[in-house]
Order: C-alpha cells, then structure tokens, then sequence
C-alpha cells in the first residue's frame, strides 16, 4: 500500500514538474514573440516621425492635433520601454540553457533600447534632432540586433530540420554555424560573457537614470534660510496726532 501511495506521489510530482517546464517555455516562446512585434513597432514609430509631423501640420482643430501627437508620443515611448522591460527575461543566466537565445544578438539589442530610453530621459529629444537622431540610431541598431538574431539563430533548429544531415552538421552552412555556435544551449561559455558585458552596460544605463531622477531633488537640496518674522510697528496715538 505505501509503494502503491510513493509511486502515485512520484507520478504526481513528474507531471507537475512537466506542466511547470511546458509553462515556462510557453512563457519565454510568448515573450520572444512580443519582443519581436515591439522591436518592429518601435522602429517603425521612430522612422515615421516625419510624417506623423507632417500629417500633424494639416489639424485644424487643436485637439485633433493634440490626440494625434499623442498617440504618437505612447506608441513610441511604450514600445521601446517594453522592450526593455520584457528584455529583463534574457539577463537571467538559468534561462539560457533552457531556451535558444541569440548570442550576443538578443542581450545587446535590449542594451540599445535602455540607451535610447535613458537619453530619452535624461535630455529633450524633441527639439534636439542630433538627439532624436541618435535615439532613431539606438533603435535601429537593437530592432537589427534582435529581428537578426531570432531569424538566424532562434529559428535555425527549425531550418536544419529541413535539411539533409550531411548539410546540418556542416558548419559552414549559416544556420550550421548560427546553431552551434551563436546559440545559448549550445555555447555557454558565449552565453555566460554575453550576460557579463550586457548586464554592465545595462547597469550603467540604470545608474544613469538613478543619478538623473535625484539630480533634481535629495542630491541638490538647498536648504532655503527661515524667513524672519516681519513685526509690524504700531505707533502710539500721540505720534499719529502729531502727524496730522
């Protein structure tokens, strides 16, 4: 009876220990996905200021313009801190023997985006074009980063499973190459100096904008001097009379 009872207990445990590991590869597939939609997002809003400007210019009414540069402002400013918000899922080292991350493709391009969020913070973009034209290049270079690193090294399992083995174990073929050597399960030794270099500089990023949000504030707080009392004088009735 007892076996009987430890042996449902293991079956128990097994399966939960598989609906566990199915949940948390659903979970990282999803947010691959959304980080892939987001990077485009973000990098189509930041190419299409000029006509977002444009089309703004031919608003008659001011609320009209008002909502349009608006939506402008939320799809711009949301994705790209999405990005980064989400990206937090690929500096934590367990996961990238778990899951087939791009090295260095995926932790890099996150880096791009903090970059462009804490310029963003930190200086007036918008009547800056050097700056909107540097937030435009960070951007760019991390939606590249990543669109480029799920397609030729997420996605590479899924080529070779099309090709002959002779042409899969090849690792002159891009996507030989890509799977053995630009994917986390399979290079740790990338893997684990990727997370070194994209977690420093996603570090100094976040010490920038902590050191920027207390600038204004406990960093350079005056202590202002108590203003005195102003006792106002009140002559007697004689001087007042003599006054008159």
């Amino acid at each position: 009876m007892i076996d009987f009872l430890l042996q449902i207990a293991a079956s128990s445990s097994t399966a939960v220990n598989n609906y566990v590991t199915a949940g948390a590869t659903y979970t990282e597939n999803t947010v691959v996905v959304l980080l892939t939609m987001l990077t485009v997002l973000a990098l189509s809003v930041q190419i299409a200021r000029r006509y977002f400007i444009r089309i703004l210019k031919k608003f008659t009414l001011r609320i009209a313009a008002d909502i349009w540069w608006l939506i402008y402002v939320i799809l711009r400013d949301a994705s790209i801190f999405l990005v980064v918000f989400l990206g937090f899922m690929l500096f934590w080292p367990g996961i990238y023997q778990d899951f087939p991350i791009a090295m260095p493709f995926a932790p890099l391009a996150v880096d791009f985006f903090a970059m462009a969020l804490v310029l963003m913070l930190v200086v007036d973009t918008e009547d800056n074009s050097f700056y909107n034209s540097l937030v435009s290049i960070f951007v760019m270079i991390g939606s590249l980063l990543y669109i480029s690193g799920v397609i030729l090294v997420t996605e590479s399992a899924v080529q070779l499973s099309k090709l002959p083995p002779t042409v899969t174990t090849n690792v002159n073929n891009i996507w030989g190459f890509a799977y053995k050597y630009l994917n986390s399960m399979n290079n740790p030794a990338l893997s684990i100096y990727t997370f070194y270099v994209s977690i420093t500089i996603l570090g100094i990023c976040g010490l920038i904008a902590i050191i920027y949000s207390f600038r204004g504030g406990i960093l350079n707080r005056r202590v202002e001097p108590k203003a005195s009392p102003v006792i106002k004088q009140v002559q007697a009735p004689e001087a007042q009379a003599q006054k008159k």
